[in-house]
């Protein structure tokens, strides 16, 4: 497994846990300081840890029964990467899959994730 594939393995794994402690410890891990998110369904980028914490949590507290998954392996290249992402129910139902790309930094935290939900 390559380091940016272990990245974005405790990226989701912290997505999913259900301890918000746990999450910020993983997210810690995987992410930069000043990590850019951006989603086509925020009103304003998230810039910080702590923040995409925050955005993370209220997701599991209005869909608690949904997980985060990869859909394919993540593909990279020079420090970016690109992945397709599914939130599945605990029925195995997709409820929305898309797309995610990002930027490493030298340490191999994520500096920057751009997301894209499919349309239905």
């Amino acid at each position: 497994m390559s380091e940016i594939e272990q990245v974005i393995e405790d990226y989701v794994l912290g997505w999913n846990s259900s301890k918000p402690e746990d999450r910020l410890l993983l997210m810690k891990k995987v992410l930069a300081e000043n990590c850019l998110y951006l989603d086509s369904h925020l009103p304003k980028p998230v810039d910080n840890i702590e923040t995409h914490c925050q955005l993370i949590e209220s997701f599991r507290e209005k869909f608690p029964e949904i997980s985060l998954q990869l859909s394919t392996a993540p593909d990279s290249h020079h420090g970016h990467f690109k992945l397709t992402w599914k939130m599945v129910k605990k029925n195995g139902d997709v409820f929305l899959g898309g797309n995610f790309f990002g930027e490493v930094n030298q340490q191999n935290k994520i500096t920057k994730l751009v997301g894209f939900v499919d349309k239905k």
